[in-house]
């Protein structure tokens, strides 16, 4: 295991070196100028080569690059061109909102997504698998932007029950937390509980028709204690490994959702980073995107020898 871990963890470094390149590139190539969106349409020449010079924009990209480096592996992320604040103090307020949403989804997707894919793969081929396919089906269909819509046109304007948008904070109100996320969690986790409804039906059908799952009813065991204490668990394996992938694109993928729920977190904040071209705060929240991807996926391995005893790490066999 130690072994594995290691090799793991120098894989993650090296994608990370990658991918802050790749950014860190790719954001200055987005059209505009951040000097003028610092000083202001109506800066004269000076002033904006005056901020170029104060924030190293003028140096060549791999200096620029090195210099940033150094200073994220020491915490540092830089300031936002457009608020002057931290960009790690920014992210400390934005991330756990979306943390939060990520894990009521998850939550959600789990809740409906195991029993419909269990029901559909023991109850196959019968009006049961049927529906829960359909239900998929319509699940990876329909749009989030037009679900969210109906929800708050359903729940918020015609039932008065849910606030229709904005955010307040779990230590503030508990209450008020969970009727203002519910929605978007919904929405989010509906679409994750599709792709994991077929991805558990599909397992448990195969791994219903294994030969210890045979040996288990020969031996006669009732088809409950089978399925609970044999069939799911060893089934759940590459559900764990679609869990992991969407968990971490649930991190930066929530754009459309928050946008429409007015919910403060790390989607909004990467779009209005974008658009402002607030160089620090793009690199900053795709930096810690990319390193919750790498975590997540290291510990959806690691799972795995949990899952299933027989699977070991390190060359075992």
């Amino acid at each position: 295991m130690f072994e594995f871990l290691v090799r793991r963890a120098a894989i993650s470094i090296v994608t990370l070196i990658v991918i802050s390149v790749i950014v860190f590139t790719g954001v200055r190539m987005i059209p505009g100028d951040p000097a003028r969106v610092m000083a202001g349409t109506d800066a004269d020449a000076a002033g904006l080569e005056e901020i170029r010079a104060k924030y190293g924009l003028n140096d060549p990209i791999p200096v620029q690059y090195l210099r940033w480096a150094g200073l994220a592996l020491q915490g540092d992320l830089g300031r936002s061109i457009r608020t002057r604040d931290p960009v790690m103090t920014t992210v400390a307020r934005k991330l756990p909102i979306t943390v939060e949403l990520a894990c009521l989804s998850v939550l959600i997707a789990l809740a409906l997504a195991i029993p419909a894919g269990v029901l559909a793969a023991v109850r196959r081929n019968t009006a049961w698998d049927l529906l829960a396919s359909g239900a998929s089906l319509c699940g990876v269909s329909v749009p989030n932007f037009w679900l969210g819509i109906m929800l708050i046109l359903f729940f918020s304007v015609r039932l008065g029950w849910l606030p229709a948008s904005g955010f307040v904070s779990f230590w503030e109100s508990p209450s008020g937390n969970l009727r203002r996320m519910i929605m978007p969690a919904f929405v989010l986790g509906t679409a994750l509980a599709a792709v994991l409804m077929r991805q558990t039906r599909n397992s448990m059908i195969g791994v219903l028709g294994a030969d210890y799952i045979r040996t288990a009813y020969s031996k006669g065991l009732a088809g409950r204690a089978v399925i609970f204490r044999h069939a799911i668990r060893n089934s759940l394996i590459p559900v764990v490994t679609i869990l992991g992938l969407q968990a971490g694109a649930l991190m930066s993928g929530a754009v459309v959702t928050e946008q429409i729920f007015v919910v403060p977190g790390f989607g909004r904040l990467i779009v209005e980073a974008v658009f402002t071209r607030d160089y620090p705060v793009v690199q900053g929240v795709v930096l810690i995107t990319a390193s919750s991807y790498v975590l997540i996926n290291l510990l959806v391995d690691v799972s795995y020898s949990l899952l299933d005893p027989r699977i070991r790490f390190g060359g075992g066999s």
